[in-house]
């Protein structure tokens, strides 16, 4: 079992590296071994990524997913230092809270931009690398369990969620058989940097998102990563085509 979560300097790319899941994922992967490409749209966070890691390959490639130009750029600068690799996790998203009235369709098109739209630019320009690797390869879509549920004025997220989860099954079908394994991740409330923030000023009580949670409390980063480099690995060869619902009991209530 320890063998099989191992990477052997294998080539991971991440989305939205520089904070996070994203940062935490990045984390786990190297302790297991893999070599690092840090994908985010701003160098320095990448960077501050990077120096947390240790006896690994890491690079840095400033991009934005949602830009179908970056993101070919990031894939031929993976393509010409390794040639393939072993996974892809897109976890690089964003939102806001309004109510759809209120929201304009640039709004929209910005967030199923790097939400959604981000998820299909890396999937299709690293398929021909991940389908090099021989068979062991996998992507990981980072989805949110609000793509599974209905939360109250998040109608772009919810929507570009539930196509990330739908776009991994119908990936699954399609390049299981071609040895690239596809799987979803909906997180539930995980304690980033950018939740803590949001509930800084005190006008919201970030204890009651831990008593909608069954566990009784919100999850760390690292809790999501785990669970991204497990699905990614060999120990998981049989994992195919599943949306893991990481969220401490918060949609069995």
């Amino acid at each position: 079992m320890l063998a099989e979560l191992h990477f052997g300097g294998a080539p991971v790319v991440i989305t939205g590296a520089g904070t996070g899941i994203g940062r935490a994922a990045a984390q786990v992967f190297a302790e297991l071994g893999a070599s690092l490409v840090l994908v985010g749209r701003s160098r320095e966070p990448l960077e501050e990524t990077a120096a947390l890691l240790t006896g690994i390959e890491t690079l840095c490639v400033p991009a934005d997913v949602a830009n179908e130009d970056d993101v070919a750029r990031v894939c031929a600068t993976v393509q010409q230092r390794w040639g393939t690799i072993r996974v892809l996790v897109n976890n690089a998203g964003n939102n806001f809270r309004t109510a759809l009235a209120e929201l304009s369709t640039a709004k929209w098109r910005e967030l199923l931009g790097v939400n959604l739209d981000g998820t299909f630019f890396m999937c299709r320009a690293f398929l021909p690398l991940l389908q090099a690797d021989g068979g062991r390869a996998a992507i990981v879509n980072v989805a949110s369990i609000f793509g599974l549920m209905g939360p109250a004025e998040m109608p772009v997220y919810s929507a570009a969620k539930g196509g990330v989860i739908a776009l991994s099954r119908q990936l699954a079908v399609d390049y299981g058989p071609r040895g690239v394994r596809v799987n979803a991740v909906c997180p539930g409330p995980i304690l980033t940097e950018r939740v803590k923030g949001y509930y800084a000023d005190g006008t919201r009580d970030i204890s009651l998102v831990a008593k909608a949670v069954v566990l009784g409390r919100m999850g760390e980063p690292r809790e999501i990563g785990n669970t991204i480099a497990f699905l990614a690995s060999d120990a998981a060869s049989y994992v195919h085509g599943a949306t893991v619902v990481v969220d401490g009991g918060r949609t069995i209530r």
